[in-house]
């Protein structure tokens, strides 16, 4: 779904982001399938603003005719520069069932798709299926591209990659939209809204996503889980606080992997709105249970004591007991 549109510009920060592979030892396996799919056209240079922008809705045109899939070792594939995927996409449920497939069918039957660079190859689309295949030591099926591949036409390729995913993350939208800012490859906020095909609001929000600190994003089991609401909330509080939300994120990516908490669990201890202890908090007095207390949707503390401990003369003593303590002001 997108977002209406709207003229607010897109903010922009060194994105710093590393390529991730890993290679790994190949074994061998049948012949490779042939494959007529589709791969960007190599952009062509525009003499002016309008023919540029203009030429960017027609980059992902289709081969003419099929190329055959050759076998590759994993290990003379490098990943695109565009790649965006968090550490954690690797180490994922949905990633380990890809290998599960892959290591059952003896490879790809997808073939990757890559291009000639001076040390082998890049990869323009397949990232995880090349991964796969490096982990579980066979060689990846890859189709590879002769003609010379523009960075625009790699941007284009993965970001395509990325959106015909069938629950594609803002997340790493985001990334890849804040490095195309950075990097200059695309100048502009229209550029590039005119280049992929979606709305401002859409690229103001999924680039607030990639803007969070780094200790904030890895407070969350899988970065990929943010959303836009998520976002707006968590940069709310840390322009109210921001060495609080850091020290929270910080105590939450120390336990993520244990306690596996939904992103919205995440986002509410963040912002405060839910203490670490998450379940209710037991009041006692002597060996009984006197009753309880928990945070309410709004950050309120909420005392309940049971009936047989609280009447008028206990309440007295209570509402003087919480006076004293939070050093007096509350009116009875």
């Amino acid at each position: 779904m997108k977002p209406p549109r709207d003229k607010r510009p897109v903010p922009a920060r060194p994105p710093g982001f590393s390529p991730e592979w890993a290679g790994g030892p190949t074994r061998t396996r049948r012949a490779a399938p042939a494959w007529g799919g589709s791969l960007p056209a190599p952009h062509p240079v525009a003499s002016t603003e309008g023919q540029e922008l203009d030429t960017l809705r027609e980059r992902l045109t289709a081969f003419e005719g099929a190329k055959p899939a050759v076998q590759l070792d994993p290990a003379q594939v490098r990943p695109s520069g565009w790649s965006n995927r968090h550490d954690s996409a690797y180490t994922s449920p949905a990633f380990q069932r890809l290998k599960d497939n892959l290591d059952l069918a003896g490879g790809n039957e997808q073939p990757i798709v890559v291009h000639r660079v001076d040390a082998g190859y890049e990869i323009v689309s397949g990232h995880r299926r090349h991964r796969a295949c490096s982990e579980l030591g066979l060689p990846v099926f890859a189709v590879v591209c002769d003609e010379p591949l523009s960075g625009l036409d790699l941007f284009l390729a993965m970001e395509r990659e990325n959106r015909e995913r069938e629950d594609p993350s803002p997340y790493y939208q985001g990334r890849m939209y804040l490095q195309a800012l950075d990097s200059g490859l695309l100048r502009s906020q229209r550029r590039l809204t005119v280049a992929i095909g979606v709305s401002h609001t859409w690229v103001r929000k999924v680039v607030q996503i990639a803007m969070l600190p780094a200790a904030v994003i890895d407070a969350f089991l899988d970065p990929a889980a943010i959303q836009p609401a998520h976002a707006e909330n968590i940069v709310a509080a840390l322009a109210a606080d921001t060495a609080t939300v850091i020290s929270r994120a910080t105590e939450l990516a120390a336990t993520k992997r244990t306690a596996k908490r939904s992103a919205t669990e995440v986002v509410r201890r963040l912002v405060g709105l839910e203490t670490p202890h998450e379940a209710t908090i037991l009041i006692r007095c002597g060996s009984m249970t006197a009753g309880h207390w928990r945070r309410d949707g709004k950050g309120r503390a909420v005392v309940t004591l049971d009936i047989g401990v609280s009447d008028d003369g206990a309440m007295v003593r209570v509402v003087a007991a919480i006076e004293d303590a939070l050093g007096g002001g509350v009116e009875t």
